[in-house]
């Protein structure tokens, strides 16, 4: 017990270090998004709807960045904790190069062909076409710059370095908000270029970004150190391992992206749609704050299981997957108990919609039951991608979000006429169904004999 104590105390300390930056990171992003589409909606409904529609055009594209980012984060995780620097070194600047050349020989050719018809399979009017493709044009062409960032955060988390990814999200979303604010609407001799000013204000800074990020990466000051002579070839199995450890989780989003879409599609079949379509945005809309913290206890436990493994310490590596998971069901325990406490203040504050706040109500109080549970299931999720086994959390996710929500809330919703309520119950049965086959497939602990 005298030495157990101590080391779980340590593990938690490194954890809520790695932990507490991923949260105002993820916070970070989501205002920067919602400051430039204020910006835009100064021009119009019609620019709105052409910035937020590219922006899911632009989900779609992602999956690739988020692939290699992820893949990366892992590997470079196993390379730090065994210690071979020259391991880690390689690896940065190979992710860097294969970054870069997804970039320019994928995305952006995909983006450049594929960004106006899928702006037109999504139903967007004629004018919002217009705005949506040169706006996508901008964003695609620069893809490189946003690539680049993206590298840098993934490898920056592999190493336990998220302070450093905040302070550079930090300054590139200030000079995204300066940028676009000039662009959009011109200052002095620089014109107005409306829409398009926002997507090249974005570009600028992480282009920006990337700078201060090729820097990060090669500086010796911190422990990547990436050295771009001699990485050819970029062996075949290192781009399919990068794959195979991070393709899942960029599948996950989409898979969670259609989840809502067919919940929606479910909801339309109720009574009062309209108002219940309004009670769950509201409520996913909150519940992003819990999504935050889970996919930040997620990122943390990937990193530090995927050190402790690398040192071949696998006792080491299980402490941080329940340690992580612990700490995140107890924070996600305190945001539940105020969902559950206070969901008609939770619901007024973006609506005084006295039917919406009333179907609100039970929706917030079923969810928040389960929220901890959910945040268990994030972590332990990080924990497998950590020890190698990415495929698994993502079958278990998929199974849920698909099956569970969709099959089940069906039936409780429209067939048993549960309504709305059947829905929030759907929801809260996915945490369970998620979280016990993979605290199962942890625990088991096949993934300690995991060598990368």
């Amino acid at each position: 017990m005298r030495t157990t104590n101590p080391a779980r105390a340590s593990e938690t300390a490194q954890l809520w270090a790695i932990v507490w930056p991923l949260i105002l990171t993820n916070l970070l992003n989501v205002l920067v998004g919602i400051i430039d589409l204020k910006m835009v909606g100064v021009l119009g409904v019609t620019s709105i709807a052409a910035v937020g529609t590219a922006r899911q055009v632009m989900m779609f594209v992602m999956v690739l960045m988020i692939a290699v980012s992820g893949g990366s984060s892992v590997i470079i995780a196993h390379a730090y904790g065994a210690g071979e620097q020259d391991r880690v070194s390689l690896i940065a600047a190979r992710t860097m190069v294969l970054m870069a050349l997804t970039a320019v020989l994928i995305v952006t050719p995909i983006g450049l062909l594929a960004g106006q018809p899928l702006l037109v399979a999504l139903g967007a009017g004629a004018d919002v076409v217009e705005e949506g493709t040169g706006y996508l044009r901008i964003l695609f062409l620069g893809s490189v710059c946003t690539m680049a960032n993206i590298g840098v955060s993934g490898l920056l988390l592999g190493i336990g370095r998220t302070k450093v990814s905040l302070a550079l999200l930090l300054t590139v979303n200030s000079l995204n908000i300066i940028l676009n604010y000039l662009f959009i609407f011109g200052v002095g001799p620089l014109p107005a270029f409306g829409v398009a000013g926002a997507a090249l204000g974005t570009v600028m800074a992480r282009g920006i970004g990337s700078i201060a990020g090729l820097w990060i990466v090669t500086t010796p000051r911190l422990p990547l150190q990436a050295r771009f002579a001699g990485i050819f070839p970029i062996e075949l199995a290192f781009i399919r391992t990068i794959l195979f450890l991070g393709g899942p989780r960029s599948l996950q989003g989409i898979v969670r992206n259609a989840s809502s879409l067919l919940t929606i599609r479910i909801i339309t079949l109720l009574p009062d749609q309209t108002r219940i379509i309004s009670a769950y945005s509201v409520g996913m809309q909150v519940r992003m704050i819990s999504t935050f913290i889970g996919l930040a206890f997620m990122a943390a436990a990937m990193s530090r299981v995927g050190q402790n493994l690398g040192a071949g310490d696998p006792d080491a590596a299980e402490r941080s997957g329940w340690t992580s998971a612990w700490l995140a069901t107890v924070l996600m325990t305190g945001v539940a108990l105020l969902m559950f406490v206070f969901p008609e203040q939770i619901m007024g504050f973006f609506t005084d919609d006295a039917e919406v706040i009333a179907l609100g109500r039970p929706f917030f109080m079923t969810i928040a039951l389960t929220e901890p549970i959910m945040a268990f299931a994030f972590a332990m999720s990080g924990s497998l991608r950590g020890g190698g086994d990415p495929m698994r959390p993502f079958l278990y996710a998929s199974l849920s979000d698909l099956l569970v929500i969709i099959a089940v809330g069906y039936g409780l919703a429209v067939v048993f006429e549960l309504g709305f309520f059947g829905i929030a119950a759907a929801i809260a049965i996915s945490a369970l169904t998620r979280a016990i086959p993979i605290t199962i497939t942890f625990h088991r602990g096949r993934w300690k004999s995991t060598r990368l």
